[in-house]
């Protein structure tokens, strides 16, 4: 009978992942350290750890199924606050699963792999990892190269996760819209450059309806690729917000628009289904509008401004 471990099960992407795994009524553990948790608060079979601790990690293992991999320092600046743990947790520990793990393995990637490409890139495009998270996040990949794992490479995600789980901000659809409810107005620096968006609630979709299926490799993961100056105005049409264009480049140069024809061939997700920047955007500012996230810049709702404090308190090591 299917058994799922869901390592880093309380973060943004677990939420959405979790919910639907019950809904489904399919038996599944969360295992998570909560290092941008305060707390865990659904009624869920919960272990609290982390992956480095193998001794304890080992002994969970057997008793499961499948894995999907979630854990992760997220996002190039949060990663560069400690990069040896950074190596630790996105590299290492995949390594030690790859190599003491033998059922169904579902990973999270990033679509960062690619770096900064002006062409349409797909699944055997070459790669151009610029941070040191897109770099640990394509060395895991190496390391999954098996007959029963399967790989996501994400693009960039927005929306609301569930109800319990922490909102990101630093998501630069829910950033522009917070920014353009509270502040007015927008700025925007160059904005010709690409991003694939795809909503968290359906990259929980994709992992858990192909857990079972007998796909496994890289897929891309994106329902639309847009350009930021292209968002901006999405964001100001819907919320009156002035938007301020500069030439002046941003310090992200990351550039790129995927293709997932890959996965709609396989079937990974449908299309049809998929929600869209606009939905994003509505559910962010339904959250700013009615006050039930109080201060949207709090440093908790931020990856690297969190694991900047948790490391001046001599935390996040």
């Amino acid at each position: 009978m299917t058994k799922v471990l869901v390592v880093g099960g309380a973060g943004y992407i677990g939420g959405a992942v979790t919910e639907l795994l019950t809904a489904a009524r399919v038996p599944f553990t969360v295992y998570d350290s909560l290092i941008y948790e305060p707390h865990y608060l659904k009624k869920l079979d919960f272990v609290r750890g982390d992956v480095r601790d193998t001794e304890k990690f080992k002994s969970l293992l057997a008793s499961y199924t499948h894995v999907i991999w979630l854990a992760a320092i997220v996002g190039d600046g949060a990663c560069e606050v400690n990069p040896e743990l950074t190596v630790e947790i996105n590299e290492k520990a995949v390594e030690w699963l790859a190599e003491n793990y033998h059922g169904r393995i579902v990973f999270t990637s990033t679509c960062s792999v690619y770096g900064q490409f002006d062409a349409e890139v797909d699944e055997e495009s070459s790669v151009q990892p610029l941070s040191l998270y897109a770099k640990t996040k394509l060395a895991a990949e190496s390391f999954l190269q098996k007959e029963n794992s399967l790989i996501f490479r994400l693009g960039t995600a927005f929306g609301v996760s569930d109800t319990y789980s922490r909102p990101r901000m630093d998501l630069v659809v829910n950033y522009m819209t917070s920014n353009a409810l509270t502040k007015g107005e927008l700025s925007v620096f160059g904005g010709t450059q690409w991003r694939p968006l795809v909503h968290v609630k359906d990259i929980a979709q994709a992992i858990v309806n192909n857990l079972e299926r007998p796909v496994r490799g890289v897929y891309n993961l994106a329902a639309q690729n847009m350009q930021i100056k292209d968002l901006a105005a999405i964001v100001s049409g819907m919320t009156g917000c002035k938007v301020n264009y500069t030439e002046q480049k941003f310090q992200d140069q990351r550039n790129y628009h995927v293709s997932t024809k890959k996965a709609l061939r396989d079937d990974i997700f449908n299309p049809h289904t998929m929600r869209t920047v606009q939905d994003g955007v509505r559910e962010i500012a339904e959250l700013v509008g009615l006050g039930r996230i109080k201060q949207t810049e709090n440093d908790v709702y931020f990856n690297v401004r969190h694991a900047e404090r948790l490391k001046a308190h001599g935390q996040f090591a």
